[in-house]
């Protein structure tokens, strides 16, 4: 756990009280909440400094509320990012880093005392209810929602348009069968966000419980395949002034903090796609990025050319702005709604996404661009901020229960952000004291790398878990490098900066003796 003064949370205690009382009044009953995922989504929006995005709806709920710059995931992956966030539980006290569903449900029979935030509410008195992708597909359990959930992974993971009759009923194809991307030129409502999107307005509108709702929201998009209607490509000009300018790793970096080994199994094998069992720093190269490279469109070996790249930066872009615009109109409608134009509302992302940076094509690392992402949290009580703090994902449970006045369960490994969200009391908080933990595995989980990220570093540690070993450090200084192409570690000048992280990650992340 992160490491914060009694001082801190006694603070945070007294803003919760003040808080809760505050929206109790305003509200006659406990708030309202909203919460808001979108898959795959890195902090590539105008709120957060990328003016080529266009993404207004998001960007005007930002004005709105407090937006951390400094948000991270725990692990870069789906299924473990969102369990750990919807526990509050960190990815070595889950056990879980892979997308297996098998995994969650000996996971959830061996700790059934672990309450999910959508069950702790429920049991608190809150109706509980979700749309699109919340969890990992099939990742939901029965006790979290007063009525069903609605996935639609079946209706959206690899939804496709017939180019021949783009105005035909999406499908769903195979991934080896699915184009990376596509561009119909259909209304929105014609692909699932939109559809989804619909129906979460008409639930708003018809929603007559006493209870106060906690609605889970989770877009798919931008998440492969990049689909979306031809009208949010059209926003975009895109050239090769967006392609990543640093594609090569700089050798000093160890390759497995930025190749993906451990894709190259089941379907992609079907295609070819076996790589070399030690592949070098080339072959590496040329292997990078399973999981784009066993869609259609993209090459499934070596290098991807620059026009290839342009290509799926614009689809991403657009995926963005299509979700932005669904997005919008839940936004407008809470707004005009007497019911929950006060709700508390809270927009994530599950991790970020590679656009070629350091070579990769998606999540799955420790990199910047890979745990970084967006959160914004709007309140009553609370005025429009925006904090450097360092939060992380795994601080949204403990936020949450606190904004709806309930008490926190004693498992929970976060810490919550009432104080960093309550502007005017930021200076008792000290953003130079925070930091976020990040992990991610290596080579069927022989090899875990452990991240460290203050105001001024990343850390990782690659550790050999066979052998209890560090076998790989990175150490990157954001002051200077904010892209993490220079690794310092290995500087004599760093060493007693190295030690001293080393000294956290064990720490930190509960380790036993680090052997030398």
């Amino acid at each position: 756990m992160k490491a914060r003064s009694n001082i801190s949370c006694m603070i945070s205690s007294l803003l919760c009280f003040q808080l809760t009382i505050s929206c109790q009044l305003a509200t006659g009953k406990s708030p309202d909440i909203v919460m808001i995922a979108i898959d795959d989504l890195r902090p590539m929006l105008g709120c957060y400094g990328d003016q080529r995005i266009k993404s207004p709806n998001i960007d005007s709920l930002a004005k709105r509320g407090v937006v951390f710059e400094r948000a991270y995931c725990q692990y870069a992956k789906c299924g473990t990012s969102r369990l750990s966030l919807m526990t509050g539980l960190r990815p070595d006290s889950i056990g879980i880093f892979s997308n297996s569903a098998s995994d969650v449900i000996k996971f959830r029979a061996h700790h059934p005392e672990i309450n999910s935030i959508a069950h702790w509410l429920k049991k608190s008195g809150y109706h509980t209810q979700s749309f699109g992708k919340i969890y990992h597909d099939g990742w939901d359990h029965r006790n979290d929602w007063s009525t069903d959930s609605r996935p639609g992974r079946d209706r959206e993971m690899l939804e496709i348009t017939d180019p021949k009759n783009v105005t035909a009923p999406t499908v769903i194809a195979e991934r080896l069968n699915c184009p990376i991307l596509q561009a119909p030129a259909v209304p929105d409502d014609h692909l699932f966000a939109g559809r989804m999107t619909t129906e979460v307005i008409d639930t708003l509108a018809h929603f007559e419980a006493p209870e106060p709702l906690f609605l889970a929201i989770g877009f798919r998009r931008p998440h492969l395949p990049f689909v979306a209607p031809k009208s949010y490509f059209d926003q975009y000009d895109i050239n090769d002034s967006w392609l990543a300018s640093n594609q090569r790793p700089s050798t000093d970096i160890p390759l497995m903090s930025w190749f993906n080994s451990d894709g190259y199994v089941g379907s992609a094998r079907k295609i070819g796609l076996t790589m070399p069992s030690q592949p070098d720093y080339d072959e590496a190269m040329d292997w990078n990025g399973y999981e784009m490279r066993s869609y259609q469109g993209v090459p499934n070996q070596g290098p991807i050319p620059p026009a290839t790249q342009i290509n799926l930066i614009h689809a991403y872009a657009a995926c963005i702005s299509y979700v932005d615009a669904q997005i919008g109109r839940i936004l407008e409608h809470l707004r005009h709604s007497p019911r929950f134009k006060n709700a508390i509302i809270v927009l994530w992302s599950d991790h970020g996404w590679h656009l070629g940076e350091h070579s990769a094509w998606g999540k799955m690392t420790n990199f910047e661009v890979a745990t970084r992402v967006p959160l914004i949290i709007a309140a009553p009580e609370i005025k429009p901020s925006r904090t450097d703090y360092i939060s992380e994902l795994v601080d949204l449970y403990p936020t949450l229960c606190d904004l709806a006045g309930v008490p926190k369960p004693d498992h929970l490994e976060g810490d919550s952000l009432l104080h960093a969200l309550k502007s005017e009391d930021s200076s008792l908080l000290s953003a130079a004291q925070s930091m976020a933990l990040s992990q991610y595995t290596r080579f069927r989980g022989r090899y875990m790398g452990r991240a460290i990220r203050t105001p001024s570093y990343r850390y990782v540690a690659w550790f050999d878990q066979l052998e209890n070993r560090i076998v790989g450090r990175e150490l990157y200084d954001h002051r200077v490098d904010s892209n993490e192409n220079h690794n310092l570690a290995s500087i004599d000048e760093h060493a007693a900066t190295v030690a001293n992280f080393d000294k956290q990650v064990q720490r930190l992340f509960g380790l036993p003796a680090i052997v030398p």
